[in-house]
């Protein structure tokens, strides 16, 4: 070999040594010093850990039929690991044109919106809220901001302009490609995102949505698809206010769960059962570690610890039972004002109802109706029509406009009507002012107070000599109001209030407490309406000073003023205005209790006002004898391993000593009224076991400008001899508690399974052939 072939040799030779010795240099820096490093660089870029979210615990009714359970949707999620080599704000825009086209609603919380005119404008109200106190909503703008560092007090167009820049977000798209981009970026900023978090962008998207992101995953990467499970109520409207729904979360709700260990993100339950029972119904997210591609898609799966659903709840509800009171309270409704007209010919509205089914002797709830109902499952994805929820949540008077999402059986104040007289009857026997035995003469008019039987003023007949049975049968406004007068006011007050009347029932949902007829309340209330006139701080056009009123107050306490010496003693106060001083006049005056208020106050009108379930409770409590169970919905709630974490247990609120001889005269008289010349006889005719009952048919006089027809009331046990179920319903301006005895009926033959053939066939000619009404 030439010496210089030689050399070339040699200097390729060192050549290939320096590359060999820079290589394993190379290798043993990375494996060695920076290996850990890279090894989690690669393990973060291809390895994935998923939330795998957990269902909710079903709502089952007493047999386990599913009120509220899960199905499995499509979710849409961003990740922005996967896209962080392209400008996140376009796939976002790319995403969003998809879902929009398909009609899928995306996630947005964002408080800044566009006018028809695309400027911008703040809105801290959530969709689902009604009369939010403007305190409120300030209280929610100063934190946001606070939150997203915004200037306190910035402008809807400065915070936009704001989030704009933050965001870096083109200028020259449409307005409301920009809210939009602007919405899934404060989302993914308020979930507190990783580069390797998913954001949920929305819920429940349909194939077609689903099809057209996998046909364009390449231009959006870092878009997931997954399945979870989403809200399901099988039965629609059904039992809807009981049930409630599942939404996300307000400002104050978030303060709450956070440190529960909630997501931003996450739904909870709103109103009804789903908010109350939230804390057994919420499970157990689980963890899935997955290795995917570059584009974000599965290639296997590594690891996973599975989630654990919610508890199962078990309801009193029966929901055969539930079905028949709500189509027969909607049937009913519906034949009253297709047939039945009110005093002067016009048509009945008959459009609000509600119905409670109570187990007397153990405080159950088989069934609660109100109608209108809502379907819940508009909500179920979190992002609900907008039209719906203005709807539904409209600010309205739900005594005079059906509301949906009212529930008239807990929360409807109405006067009671005849409903009340057992509460009379037993306060008079027990008082000792009158018998069992004891004739009453009815002679049409009530002459101490010129008032009139029903009977006598509708029809000019008069009932007779009747007992205390009899009165209940046949419903003798003047025999109550004789049993009122003899013992007075405050014996009927005591006797209503211990038969659970203006008290709370228990049960699970927010009940509305009502009012009974007393001395108390009819001053307290003229007094309110003096109290407003006050001028202060809060009140600048009021027309007296707070002197002022606490000497008129002196004067009412002192409960000696005529007419004219008021007058004289408000000029020396100081109110000279002749008007003002005849205002306040009737006022002080309108404070004295009367005879008229204590007749008035037996027979179940004046100021008593009873919710439904509160009816229901108080003669449960009559009819099994005097134990006042606190009415309940919940019978057990059972763990994903069939553990039984609550059992529900009779619970006795109360009791009260009530001799047999006198519940035994008024259970005959409720009797009576099912059958022949009772008021409701006829939707009772041929039914096949002894059944007591008693109509209703409450006075109620105005609402603001708008007449109101008569409430109609309807309550009715059987059987007769050992009572077991209680059936109490009410139909807002239904005209007359006859029409409502339906209801009734229809109910008992479902719950002891007999045929009706009183039902559908024969409404409207039962309801035209009854002629006593209350």
């Amino acid at each position: 070999m030439s010496e210089g072939l030689k050399k070339r040799f040699n200097i390729f030779g060192w050549v290939i040594a320096i590359m060999l010795v820079t290589l394993v240099g190379r290798l043993v820096y990375l494996q060695l010093i920076k290996g850990d490093y890279y090894k989690q660089q690669s393990l973060g870029n291809a390895i994935r850990s998923i939330t795998i979210t957990a269902p909710r615990g079903d709502i089952v009714d007493r047999n386990g039929i599913k009120l509220a359970t899960n199905r499995p949707s499509y979710s849409i999620e961003l990740l922005r690991s996967d896209a962080k080599n392209v400008n996140l704000n376009d796939v976002i825009l790319r995403l969003l044109n998809i879902l929009n086209k398909n009609g899928i609603k995306y996630k947005d919380d964002l408080p800044i919106f566009l006018d028809n005119k695309n400027m911008p404008y703040f809105n801290f109200q959530n969709p689902d809220e009604s009369n939010v106190s403007q305190t409120v909503l300030k209280q929610r703008e100063v934190q946001w901001k606070k939150n997203n560092n915004i200037p306190k007090n910035a402008t809807a167009y400065e915070t936009w302009e704001i989030l704009i820049n933050k965001f870096k977000i083109s200028k020259e798209l449409p307005p409301q490609d920009i809210r939009g981009i602007m919405a899934i970026q404060q989302l993914m900023l308020e979930q507190g995102y990783t580069q390797y978090k998913p954001v949920e962008i929305a819920t429940d998207a349909n194939q077609q949505t689903v099809a057209q992101i996998e046909e364009n995953h390449l231009d959006l990467p870092g878009v997931i698809i997954d399945v979870k499970p989403i809200r399901l109520y099988p039965f629609k409207t059904l039992l809807s206010q009981t049930l409630g729904y599942i939404g996300r979360m307000t400002a104050e709700e978030w303060k709450k769960y956070s440190k529960e260990g909630y997501q931003i993100t996450d739904l909870v339950g709103h109103y009804g059962l789903e908010s109350y029972l939230e804390k057994y119904l919420r499970g157990t997210d689980g963890k899935q570690q997955v290795e995917v591609d570059n584009y974000g898609r599965l290639i296997k799966k590594l690891d996973e610890v599975s989630p654990k659903p919610g508890n199962t709840v078990y309801l009193t509800i029966d929901e055969k039972l539930q079905q028949v009171a709500e189509e027969s309270l909607e049937r009913t409704m519906e034949n009253i004002r297709k047939t039945k007209r009110g005093p002067h010919g016009e048509y009945l509205p008959a459009n609000i109802g509600a119905v409670v089914v109570t187990d007397i002797n153990t405080g159950e709830i088989l069934a609660l109706a109100s109608v209108p109902g809502y379907d819940p499952n508009i909500f179920a994805s979190g992002n609900p029509p907008s039209s719906i929820v203005n709807e539904l949540f409209k600010t309205r008077n739900a005594t005079v406009d059906p509301s949906p999402i009212f529930n008239y059986a807990t929360q409807g104040a109405a006067p009671p009507g005849s409903t009340f007289k057992m509460v009379t009857a037993l306060a008079a026997l027990e008082s000792g002012v009158t018998t069992v035995n004891e004739r009453y003469v009815d002679t049409g008019i009530y002459a101490p107070t010129g008032q009139e039987n029903w009977l006598y003023g509708e029809y000019g007949r008069t009932q007779g000599a009747v007992n205390v049975s009899d009165a209940i049968k046949y419903s003798t406004d003047t025999y109550f109001y004789e049993m009122g007068r003899r013992m007075g006011i405050d014996k009927i007050d005591e006797y209503a209030h211990m038969l659970g009347l203006d008290q709370k029932t228990g049960i699970e949902l927010y009940e509305t407490t009502g009012t009974i007829s007393s001395k108390k309340f009819k001053r307290d209330y003229n007094l309110s309406i003096l109290k407003s006139m006050v001028k202060s701080e809060s009140n600048p056009e009021g027309k007296i000073t707070q002197e002022q009123y606490d000497k008129i107050v002196s004067l009412i306490d002192k409960g000696n003023f005529s007419d004219y010496s008021t007058f004289l003693e408000l000029k020396k106060m100081g109110i000279t205005d002749s008007k003002l001083q005849m205002t306040i006049w009737q006022l002080m005056d309108a404070t004295k209790w009367t005879l008229v208020d204590t007749t008035n106050a037996s027979i179940g009108q004046g100021s008593n006002q009873f919710t439904p379930i509160e009816i229901a409770s108080y003669l449960s409590t009559l009819l099994n004898g005097g134990t006042r169970y606190r009415l309940h919905l919940v019978d057990k709630i059972i763990s994903p391993d069939g553990k039984i974490v609550k059992d529900e247990k009779p619970d006795v609120l109360d009791k009260i000593n009530i001799p047999q001889k006198y519940l035994d005269a008024i259970k005959l008289g409720m009797k009576g009224a099912t059958e022949e010349g009772g008021t409701a006889s006829a939707a009772f005719q041929g039914f096949p076991i002894p059944v007591g009952g008693k109509t209703g048919t409450a006075e109620v006089g105005s609402h603001g400008t708008k007449v109101m027809q008569n409430y109609a009331w309807f309550v009715g046990f059987a059987p007769y001899d050992k009572p077991q179920i209680l059936v109490t319903a009410l139909i807002y301006q239904g005209g007359s508690g006859a029409y409502t005895a339906q209801v009734g009926r229809d109910i008992m033959d479902a719950y002891f399974g007999f045929t009706n053939s009183n039902n559908k066939t024969q409404t409207n000619n039962q309801q035209s052939k009854t002629t006593n009404n209350h």
